[in-house]
């Protein structure tokens, strides 16, 4: 079961409600994992204690940092032949970017090289009509979600399921 480090996001109570309703309706991680912005994707989960550590250190030299999602998109995944709906910011936080760099360098270097874009995972469609409609949908209701990550989150997670999650405070050091 691979290793990831998330980072939870702190919304406002309108926009939790609407990013839930929409997780609830198309993303079947909805129950699984809260509304996050992934920052080490899937390590082998023999660096757990490894990925722990790592992070602790990461989170107590890191503050809190604010992120706006302003854009739905949709996005092909080829391994999995679906597609995804997230929510994209206009600007990642220089600081979100040093915290990702940070993770993924060391101990956790061997993590799959995704590119890092910030986002927050809507829903999976096998259907790419039908992302597309709810892309439009938001885009036309507008996007303007404000968040906060205040903390990062060590998990294991095999697609399905979520075990051993730790969280860790940013700036607690």
């Amino acid at each position: 079961m691979p290793v990831f480090v998330i980072a939870p996001l702190s919304l406002q109570p309108a926009d939790a409600e609407r990013v839930a309703l929409l997780r609830k309706s198309y993303d079947p991680n909805a129950a699984v994992v809260p509304p996050h912005v992934t920052l080490v994707y899937g390590v082998d989960d023999g660096l757990e204690s490894e990925a722990l550590r790592w992070a602790r250190i990461h989170a107590g030299a890191f503050a809190a940092v604010s992120l706006r999602f302003t854009l739905a998109t949709v996005a092909r995944d080829y391994e999995n032949s679906a597609w995804y709906l997230f929510l994209m910011p206009k600007q990642i936080p220089p600081i979100l970017i040093e915290l990702h760099r940070r993770l993924n360098a060391g101990p956790l270097q061997g993590a799959p090289d995704v590119a890092f874009d910030a986002h927050l995972t809507l829903g999976r469609f096998q259907e790419r009509v039908l992302a597309d409609a709810v892309a439009r949908d938001c885009n036309a209701a507008g996007v303007a979600i404000e968040t906060r990550i205040a903390a990062l989150e060590v998990v294991l997670f095999d697609g399905k399921e979520a075990r051993n999650r730790t969280t860790l405070p940013l700036g607690a050091a």
